[in-house]
């Protein structure tokens, strides 16, 4: 009976722990119900402005690649828009 008890109130305790460390949405943040569609259409307008405008590329790059300090996963970073990304 002790061990039943003990574990149904570790259970509450786990449940409870878990409720308050879920994430609160950021409405500031929040995209405003963007559809699956919508996300493919700005992923697809980001890929050509980063192949195709070395400006945006750079600026993105910078951005991205910039706050790294590690040099090893700076020069990851910076390589990886090289992979799916032809100029």
């Amino acid at each position: 009976m002790r061990i039943t008890f003990l574990s149904l109130a570790a259970a509450i305790v786990l449940a409870a722990a878990s409720v308050q460390a879920a994430p609160v949405p950021n409405t500031r943040h929040a995209k405003s119900h963007e559809t699956p569609a919508q996300n493919v259409v700005k992923s697809q307008q980001y890929d050509h402005l980063v192949s195709s405008n070395a400006g945006f590329r750079a600026a993105r790059m910078k951005k991205e690649c910039g706050p790294i300090r590690d040099p090893g996963l700076r020069s990851s970073c910076l390589a990886s828009f090289n992979a799916y990304e032809p100029r």
